[in-house]
């Protein structure tokens, strides 16, 4: 029986002895004394540097003009929309994307975890056939390759499903490559915008010289004046020169070729073919009318003696006379004024005609002033005569102005304008890598499952 006392030899699991104590307390003042040599005497305390006087603040910026800022904030304006617009158009772009490559990629999962299932089930099949024993048993073999047929069938078809899912993937890949393409663009010409110089007095000069090629052009093709046309493609040139910039010297050499053009029409003298026609209208009043030739005279003052006498007698009761051609080309006072109103109407019209350089209205106007004449007018006399030589030599004059092109300066200052206003091209994109296709798995499957 043990009878020694059980606080010598047994002592509780939590305590401890009074010599591993003195030896736990002798390690931990150890401890401490290494750990105040290895930290050694305590830093001085760093004294903060003076600071340098402070500079005086800058003198306030002179304020731009206000129409600087005000040109300035709408371009800030323009360019705050833009960046909001395209940021929206990034995020739908994003949503629509995700959305579409989830979905695909979801599919593209659900097939291959069909692929392995029946991959699987193909190994088991194969394995409970090799395990099997060999009785003579020809319909169940039979019955096995039915189903083993009709497993490759299956397989056959989930190959050509993923076969399509796969192409269903590669056009979204190039419908989203080409929404990137259209994003980067969009990015790019944003950019443009922001980072381009706001120069309002060039775009106004460039504005102004654009109008004067383009009124010269249609001076010439629907006006038929070259002479405007000249003016207005000098004042173009005048304003180039004053922009000075030597992008637009090939502008400039197009209009001194389209001038050089224009002076080489033959063109005939309005001015004077004007003038005759200013002398005809002031010779209509005098022309002599047929009423007013000698004939018509001596007929109207014929037949005499007593029978004229018994005529004017009875004159208040009944009149009778025979009437003549002479007679009945006599016209009133009034209708001769109507006539010559009329016959230098006719005259202005040809005017007219003139000034539009119509050639056909012209020829017409002055055919419809020689009929006028030889109606009502006595042919026989000097001044209708002249008249109408007159007329037969304008009719022969060429008033029309050859066809002419004179659009090229126009046209080049255009596509100037559109190339500087065009932005930076996007850099180059590295082609993206596709993934590759899971037919080969589908191919060995099938091939072992064969085999």
């Amino acid at each position: 029986m043990n009878t020694e006392h059980p606080d010598k030899d047994e002592r509780l699991p939590g305590e401890t002895s009074p010599d591993e104590s003195s030896d736990h307390a002798d390690r931990e003042l150890e401890s401490g004394a290494v750990d105040e040599e290895e930290s050694g005497p305590d830093p001085a305390p760093i004294e903060p540097e003076p600071r340098a006087a402070e500079p005086p603040p800058p003198p306030p910026a002179a304020k731009s003009p206000r129409r600087g800022g005000f040109l300035a904030f709408l371009a800030f304006l323009f360019a705050l929309a833009a960046l909001a617009g395209t940021a929206w158009m990034w995020w739908q772009d994003q949503q629509g994307q995700e959305t579409v490559e989830g979905r695909a990629m979801g599919e593209i999962t659900r097939l291959e975890q069909s692929d392995s299932k029946l991959s699987l089930e193909i190994s088991e099949l194969r394995n409970r056939i090799d395990n099997l024993p060999a009785p003579d048993s020809a319909g169940e073999i039979a019955a096995l390759e039915r189903r083993l047929q009709g497993d490759l069938n299956d397989l056959e078809r989930m190959k050509q499903s993923l076969q399509e899912q796969q192409a269903v993937s590669r056009s979204l890949q190039i419908a989203a490559e080409t929404l990137q393409r259209r994003l980067s663009a969009a990015e790019s010409a944003l950019t443009g915008v922001a980072t381009r110089d706001l120069d309002a007095g060039g775009e106004l000069d460039l504005a102004e010289v654009d109008y004067l090629l383009k009124l010269a052009n249609e001076r010439l093709r629907l006006f038929s004046d070259p002479v405007a046309a000249d003016e207005t493609l000098a004042l173009a040139d005048a304003h180039l020169a004053a922009i000075d910039d030597p992008i637009y010297l090939g502008v400039r050499q197009d209009i001194a070729a389209a001038r050089r053009a224009i002076a080489a029409l033959d063109l005939p003298d309005y001015f004077a073919i004007g003038s005759r026609l200013d002398d005809i209208q002031a010779a209509i009043p005098s022309l002599p009318f047929k009423s007013d030739s000698p004939e018509a005279g001596e007929s109207a003052a014929g037949d005499g003696g007593w029978w004229q006498k018994v005529k004017n007698v009875f004159s208040g009761l009944v009149t009778v006379r025979r009437s003549t051609e002479l007679e009945r080309a006599q016209i009133s006072l009034q209708d001769q004024d109507y006539v010559r109103q009329r016959l230098w109407l006719q005259v202005e019209i040809a005017h007219l005609a003139l000034m539009r350089r119509d050639q056909d209205a012209f020829r017409q106007s002055l055919g419809r002033v020689q009929e006028t004449l030889s109606r009502w007018f006595d042919g026989a006399s000097p001044a209708v005569e002249n008249l109408s030589a007159d007329l037969d030599e304008l009719g022969a004059v060429g008033i029309e102005v050859g066809t002419l092109d004179i659009s090229a300066p126009w046209s080049t200052l255009r596509q100037l304008r559109q190339l500087r206003s065009q932005p930076a091209a996007p850099p180059a994109e590295q082609a993206p890598v596709e993934p590759q296709p899971a037919e080969e798995t589908a191919q060995e499957t099938a091939g072992e499952t064969q085999g």
